[in-house]
């Protein structure tokens, strides 16, 4: 083999190799939510749960303890909503207790990219001075979204809610 035909075959190689390592990571996308409780507010406002948590659930006696856990407060408690772990896993986001009513928590969206998944919460409070119901609250948040054996991540974003808008 000459030196040029060499050459050409190094080169050819190196250009092959680096298309595979260039190749793009798939793209972000949506994955389908479906939130346990319609709206625009907090799966509940009153917990059990009193102290903040971002948690995945992927089999039935967790998902059965964790359920408990929420519904402390309630006699009797509701019934446990019936997932298939072999379709689908829960995502919960807790604030953890508030001095106050104005606070609240949801899962406003969730998207797969090559890292894993990411669940997209807003946390809302009071403006500082805004007059707010004085009860301790617990919001929570609790969605359903397809099972894999991915990295969840959780995004936060705060949001400030001024009093003209209570």
């Amino acid at each position: 083999m000459t030196r040029r035909a060499l050459v050409a075959v190094l080169v050819a190689l190196c250009v092959s190799s680096t298309r595979a390592v260039a190749q793009p990571s798939p793209e972000r996308g949506p994955v389908a939510v479906t939130r346990l409780r319609e709206g625009e507010t907090a799966f509940s406002t009153y917990t059990g749960v009193v102290d903040s948590v971002r948690a995945v659930v992927r089999d039935s006696a967790n998902w059965r303890a964790l359920w408990a856990r929420i519904n402390r407060p309630f006699i009797p408690a509701p019934a446990l909503p019936s997932i298939d772990f072999s379709r689908e896993m829960v995502v919960v986001a807790a604030l953890g207790a508030r001095p106050s009513a104005g606070y609240d928590i949801v899962i406003e969206s969730v998207e797969q990219d090559s890292a894993g998944i990411e669940v997209a919460l807003r946390r809302t409070g009071p403006a500082p001075g805004c007059p707010v119901p004085a009860v301790m609250t617990q919001p929570l948040d609790v969605a359903r979204i397809p099972a894999s054996g991915q990295r969840v991540r959780f995004r936060e974003r705060s949001v400030v809610v001024p009093c003209s808008m209570r």
